[in-house]
């Protein structure tokens, strides 16, 4: 038995490898550091700036680009026929009211000789599916004649909604038929209301 067998073992660590063994604590504290995640990082453009994040294209409606137009209803003053997508003043000399909100009314003329029609008599304008017909404070009245009941006439100034069928007369013999919300009435290229066109007889 060797005096050997009763010195301390010693456990040496191991020999480094060559490029750690310039570091001068081999032996220091391990730090353990989360790793890095994969998430991108955005780069810097010349001007120290991150790039702009890319834009991805808009994703096309199912429906195209087809739009759905709410029905509105039609009235007809003479041979005329007018769509309610905006009010339409109808007189003598129809002006524009002093105060306009919402789209700009349409000025329909209508002949009086005898003088029976006020200058702006009457205005029309659309509530969704249905007709609103407003006197103007007319000097001779409006008479209203709704399908299937009898005449009578509107006080001055006042509004009623009128169905389809309905017949407005503000004297000099000119009417205005309320038309059906169904019916289309396509403005002319100028933007003018169209003119129907007598129909043909055999």
């Amino acid at each position: 038995m060797h005096d050997d067998d009763t010195e301390d073992t010693v456990i040496r660590p191991r020999s480094l490898p060559p490029h750690a063994r310039g570091l001068s604590d081999p032996f220091g504290d391990t730090v353990i550091r989360r790793a890095a995640t994969s998430e991108p990082q955005p780069s810097s453009g010349p001007s120290g700036e991150p790039d702009a994040s890319p834009v991805l294209p808009a994703v096309p409606s199912r429906g195209g680009s087809t739009q759905v137009r709410d029905r509105v209803p039609s009235i007809r003053v003479g041979e005329r026929r007018l769509r309610l997508d905006r009010p339409v003043v109808i007189g003598r000399r129809p002006a524009l009211p002093r105060i306009v909100s919402g789209p700009e009314p349409v000025l329909v003329t209508v002949p009086s000789p005898l003088g029976q029609v006020s200058s702006s008599h009457l205005q029309v304008h659309a509530e969704g599916d249905v007709a609103v017909v407003q006197d103007l404070r007319s000097t001779n009245g409006t008479v209203v004649r709704p399908a299937g009941a009898p005449p009578y006439r509107m006080p001055a100034g006042a509004s009623i909604v009128a169905l389809t069928g309905t017949v407005v007369e503000i004297g000099d013999g000119i009417a205005i038929e309320i038309l059906s919300p169904h019916l289309r009435a396509t403005p002319s290229a100028d933007g003018f209301p169209p003119t129907l066109a007598s129909p043909r007889r055999s």
